[in-house]
């Protein structure tokens, strides 16, 4: 029986027996049959791997709004027919780079403005059944008021258009289920759990 102090993810010994790439491309899969030495029970499973990211909550306190951004992404296309999506700032983690410089970079390259005060909030899987990416969550203070109408680098074919909203109107968006991308979803959640601290 768990109890609720027990609720967390715990390391689990088990053994890779094989593990061969079968696709690289702006993602790398592999598939890996492996055991649990345990209960040894096996299984083969495809994943891909997934490099460390972060995401960013932005708000500027004295407009007492959050910035974020739309894009278009090819899997929301796909999956909702809904492509051009609202996002909150977020990116992969580069080489050697700290998450807290990569969450900074992201902010800038996004969005155009600077990180006057960034702290860190909760790392979270996206997918684990399908990939080993692990997001960084951070919050961001910015001053906003001279916002560009559109960011991004076009040099890794990526187009944003930031956009100031106010706290209930980004929780009223999750709410009506408007926005469908969990990492949007769990930063303005957390956000919304803690934005009193936060701004201490």
């Amino acid at each position: 029986m768990t109890s609720p102090k027990d609720v967390r993810d715990v390391h689990l010994p088990v053994t890779i027996e094989s593990q061969t790439e079968v696709f690289r491309g702006f993602r790398k899969m592999d598939v890996i049959e492996y055991v649990e030495d345990g209960s040894g029970l096996r299984a083969k499973r495809e994943l891909v791997e997934g490099r460390h990211a972060v995401a960013v909550v932005v708000f500027d306190p004295q407009l007492e709004k959050l910035i974020m951004i739309r894009q278009f992404r090819l899997g929301a296309q796909l999956g909702t027919g809904h492509g051009f999506t609202c996002e909150i700032v977020a990116g992969l983690i580069d080489e050697g780079e700290e998450p807290i410089d990569s969450a900074k970079r992201e902010l800038t390259e996004e969005t155009g403005l600077v990180a006057k005060r960034i702290k860190p909030l909760c790392q979270f899987l996206t997918t684990p059944g399908l990939t080993s990416e692990v997001i960084h969550l951070f919050y961001a203070e910015v001053d906003a008021s001279n916002m560009a109408r559109s960011a991004g680098m076009r040099d890794e074919t990526e187009q944003t258009f930031p956009f100031l909203l106010t706290y209930d109107e980004a929780m009223e968006a999750v709410d009506q289920n408007a926005i469908f991308n969990g990492i949007v979803m769990l930063g303005l959640m957390w956000f919304s759990r803690h934005r009193d601290k936060l701004g201490q």
